[in-house]
């Protein structure tokens, strides 16, 4: 029987080239990560205290006052297009590219046969890579934010949100259902000393001291989770735990 971490490489052996291949398309281009911008206005939407995380040929990723985000280059503004060395041409091949190796792509299911994985999907780090990536995602979703308004009933708390430091959870046995805390609840509107003029949703948000090991903006709070979303960071978990120990 194929363990945690073997039976996610060879599910996603049939993708092997396609991954590959959108590696090599999709390389960052990491001379504007970390760059810090007021606002980045994307159509008819506008993003504030946003951080360039990353930007390839079609695409650029940032984090803002928010959450995460990302967005097609040719959605920006002409100037900011230039700023990023925005080219349509290049930017239209690789699109057609990913479409081309995505209609190459056949399932699993349409397969009969066990598919062989290629060198780079057995590689236990590279799975663990990518199972913490899925785990953050959905730890750090968006939550709402609203503006302070003279009479909300809005809670302070301070310092911060979050104490420094985190547990590292035991990924092979922890079940993060059972640690999942709801202390923001009781109150309509929370906020923090980091976050002047706006406030958040109490109950819509949550703390968990075995998903913390994860959280990457500890200046906003943590959406909170479903149990779907909970169940799937358990699995994620025991492929993590897995994977740790193949690197040992």
């Amino acid at each position: 029987m194929l363990d945690n971490c073997e039976a996610e490489t060879h599910t996603r052996g049939m993708r092997a080239t396609i991954v590959v291949l959108l590696g090599v398309l999709l390389c960052s281009l990491s001379v504007w990560a970390e760059e810090k911008l007021a606002v980045l206005k994307v159509g008819s939407e506008v993003y504030s205290n946003v951080t360039v995380t990353s930007v390839t040929t079609t695409d650029i990723y940032f984090s803002h006052g928010q959450g995460m985000g990302n967005a097609k280059l040719k959605r920006l503004e002409p100037e900011m297009q230039k700023h990023f060395h925005y080219d349509a041409a290049k930017a239209s091949a690789t699109e057609q590219q990913q479409k081309d190796a995505n209609a190459r792509y056949v399932p699993p299911s349409a397969n009969t046969s066990r598919p062989t994985p290629a060198p780079e999907e057995e590689d236990p780090k590279a799975v663990m890579e990518e199972a913490i990536a899925k785990v953050k995602a959905i730890v750090n979703q968006p939550v709402t934010q609203v503006s302070r308004k003279s009479g909300m009933n809005v809670s302070i708390y301070k310092p911060g949100w979050f104490h420094d430091g985190a547990i590292k959870p035991d990924f092979d046995t922890v079940d993060v259902r059972a640690t999942q805390e709801f202390i923001y609840d009781k109150h309509p509107y929370v906020s923090t000393d980091q976050n002047p003029g706006v406030a958040f949703n109490g109950p819509e948000l949550e703390f968990n001291a075995m998903t913390k090991y994860f959280y990457v903006d500890r200046s906003l709070p943590k959406k909170k989770l479903t149990e779907a979303e909970m169940l799937e960071i358990n699995r994620l978990y025991r492929i993590i735990g897995s994977c740790e120990k193949k690197l040992k």
